[in-house]
């Protein structure tokens, strides 16, 4: 009787370290991994798998200097459950390149979902997405150039399926930037201008895959530790946030004032309405009531940013508009936009409209308008229908360069308008 039951005992062993090994197995490959593979011709191309059924599959197409880390591609495989398949493209070969993306979107078990480029992999992501007939593919492209194409044949002039997204980390060059903004299906952002392209295309990967949008983009300038009673909402030109509105800003902050700067260069360059540019507005307002007990507000802009605010500012729910106590507008211009102007690209989202019938509407008791002499006769500040005070001050556009002064101007301005406001 004891050699059966050895044998069942044995045999009952057997089963568990087999079921254990098979667990095992299945738990491994359950989890997110890096492996390196070869294609026909080679070249080597890393596949980051999310160790789950795939929710998205990336082919990433970059130069070698370019190229994610391991690291990297593993936590967006973690994070998004996508699978990635990076290669690197051969020079301005478009056949070998289209031989190769094939090879390596054959190791993402289906067809991409999503291809992005860096680099001369900007210009192919275009180029496949120009080439597919299903409407849910996107393309990804970074630091996207006409001067720097994937290859020889001409680039697609339309992509009729699909949707493209560009990014940058300054502004583009005019040929470019009209050449992305005649195609009706594409997105662009501009990113913080210290970010570089391998980090930008990084981190719109992971927005992509997770379905986030682009949040407005913020410099913070707060004297006060993160807590402001009243806090300057200031939205730059269209240079974005490093000329007047960045030193005059400095300066307000130097004598304890916080201001939070809106890059109009990054915000703009996609068109918003300004309906759209409102609520975001109105949205900053009660963050910034949340994280800095901020109370009172100041809307201030400086050229594209002081044309926008005057339609901003009428389109704000009225709670809000009870908490800005001031709006000041600096070199503000009879005609306005809300996107960033390209030289030579005429779209109709892109139109200028006259300033003059929303600033007209704007209480006259909280605008400061600030004008240059040398603009006198072309500025918003001048016409017939403008409403609250004007302030003429030396210079032209810039008013010299004299930021010190300009911003102790700003300041005086808010003083007696909350005085007035307290008063009142």
């Amino acid at each position: 009787m004891l050699k059966p039951t050895r044998n069942l005992t044995l045999t009952l062993a057997f089963t568990v370290l087999l079921i254990a090994t098979l667990l095992l197995h299945y738990a491994d490959n359950r989890q997110a991994r890096i492996e390196h593979k070869r294609l026909a011709d080679g070249s080597q191309v890393t596949v980051a798998i999310s160790g789950d059924t795939p929710k998205a599959r990336v082919l990433l197409a970059a130069e070698d200097s370019a190229r994610m880390d391991d690291s990297a591609l593993l936590q967006l495989a973690e994070d998004s459950g996508a699978q990635l398949v990076e290669f690197s493209l051969p020079d301005n070969d478009c056949e070998a390149q289209q031989i190769r993306a094939q090879g390596a979107a054959s190791l993402l078990g289906g067809h991409p979902t999503l291809v992005a480029g860096i680099g001369q992999g900007a210009a192919f992501a275009w180029r496949w997405l120009a080439m597919q007939n299903n409407e849910n593919v996107q393309a990804l492209s970074v630091g996207f150039s006409l001067k720097q194409p994937d290859c020889a044949l001409p680039l697609p002039p339309k992509a009729a399926h699909g949707q493209w997204f560009a990014a940058w980390n300054n502004n583009p060059d005019d040929p470019s930037a009209r050449f992305v903004r005649d195609q009706s299906n594409a997105q662009t952002t501009i990113s913080e201008y210290s970010t570089s392209l391998p980090d930008l295309l990084q981190q719109r990967l992971s927005d992509l895959l997770a379905g986030q949008g682009d949040e407005i983009p913020v410099v913070e300038i707060d004297s006060s530790g993160q807590r402001a009673e009243t806090l300057t909402l200031f939205y730059s030109g269209d240079g974005g946030w490093r000329d007047l509105d960045k030193a005059v800003a400095e300066e307000m902050s130097k004598r304890n004032y916080a201001v939070a700067g809106i890059d109009s260069l990054r915000y703009f360059w996609q068109h918003k309405s300004p309906e759209q540019a409102a609520t975001d507005l109105s949205r900053l307002m009660q963050h910034y009531r949340e994280q800095w007990g901020t109370q009172r507000f100041v809307l201030a802009g400086f050229s594209f940013g002081a044309d926008v605010l005057p339609a901003l500012y009428n389109r704000l729910p009225p709670s809000d508009q009870q908490q800005v106590d001031a709006i000041l507008l600096m070199a503000f211009a009879r005609s306005g936009s809300f996107q960033v102007e390209v030289k030579g690209w005429l779209g109709a989202t892109g139109q200028e409209a006259r300033t003059a019938p929303e600033m007209s509407k704007l209480p006259a008791a909280k605008v400061l308008c600030i004008y240059g002499e040398e603009e006198a006769s072309t500025s918003g500040c001048t016409e017939p229908t403008a409403t609250g005070e004007k302030l003429r001050l030396p210079g032209g556009h810039h008013f010299d360069e004299n930021y010190p002064a300009l911003a102790e101007r700003l300041l005086q301005a808010i003083k007696q308008r909350q005085v007035q406001t307290a008063n009142y």
